[in-house]
């Protein structure tokens, strides 16, 4: 799968890719526990597809959110000596 293809999607195909992604990760593993999976590299060609799901889903989301505004932080007092106006 490749990122543009995913790009694409909406956030509900992308959910939908997700759980079926995470279906088949689920079934590969119980095959090999069970000596039945003929290929091993399966499992990591569904960990990258996963990753790749997870990672444009996040990117979406943050995307999605408004850009709050620059909030200025607060001074804090220093530590060790006072000034030698505060000083009496």
């Amino acid at each position: 799968m490749k990122m543009k293809d995913l790009q694409g999607l909406s956030m509900p195909d992308l959910q939908k890719k997700l759980k079926d992604s995470r279906q088949e990760l689920f079934n590969l593993r119980f095959q090999m526990a069970t000596g039945q999976l003929q290929n091993h590299r399966q499992i990591r060609h569904v960990r990258h597809d996963l990753a790749q799901i997870l990672t444009e889903i996040h990117l979406k989301e943050f995307n999605a959110q408004p850009v709050a505004a620059s909030v200025e932080p607060q001074t804090r007092a220093r530590r060790g000596r006072r000034p030698a106006s505060e000083e009496s």
